[in-house]
């Protein structure tokens, strides 16, 4: 999949950042203002490295759980058994990086303020029970595992998609370096993990 191009990544983050920060004319990527209530954090952090952050952790925690309820099925193929669990380790370990920033940041509030919020890509309540459903009952019927499988894969191709477009945001306008490059790498990784969805599911 190829990256989206600026004008869209930028539209895109526009729109996922909408109702959760007020509107008071602050500059967008590029030309962004210092984050508020982070007086902690080094002075090229800015209101996108903040929102990404707070976004992108919660994207990447329901990512894992996901990953979690696919590997708690019996008889899903090694393949995708392999793919969750990659994507279970490697989004664990970046969680961990983005809230030890959070915390050093002092973005407590921020972070609350984020946490229940529906991001780009992400599952609602509905899908994640269903999701969760197929699982349970593939304990008793293994008819129902490739469904569950399926499911999933299908699931997680959009969840990524959605990450992905507010990640380019992140590359374009974060002023935190290390940040920036971790974004790219989330894209980089997921792009090619997309691929491999597309290849599992026949497409």
């Amino acid at each position: 999949m190829k990256k989206l191009p600026l004008a869209l990544s930028a539209l895109v983050l526009t729109a996922a950042l909408a109702g959760c920060a007020p509107d008071d004319g602050a500059a967008g990527p590029g030309d962004v203002e210092a984050a508020p209530g982070t007086r902690s954090a080094p002075a090229e952090v800015n209101d996108v490295d903040t929102h990404f952050i707070a976004m992108m952790t919660p994207h990447h925690e329901q990512a894992v759980r996901m990953s979690e309820v696919v590997l708690a099925v019996d008889g899903v193929s090694a393949p995708t058994r392999d793919l969750a669990q990659r994507i279970l380790d490697g989004q664990a370990e970046e969680i961990e990086t983005m809230l030890g920033w959070a915390d050093a940041w002092d973005m407590d509030d921020l972070m609350q303020m984020h946490s229940v919020h529906v991001a780009n890509g992400m599952l609602t309540s509905e899908q994640m029970g269903s999701l969760e459903g197929l699982a349970d009952a593939s304990t008793g019927d293994p008819a129902v595992v490739p469904e569950a499988e399926k499911a999933f894969l299908e699931l997680m191709h959009s969840h990524h998609e959605g990450a992905i477009a507010m990640t380019q945001g992140q590359i374009e306008g974060g002023g935190h370096a290390e940040l920036r490059d971790l974004a790219q790498v989330m894209v980089d990784v997921q792009t090619a993990e997309m691929a491999e969805i597309d290849t599992l599911l026949g497409r």
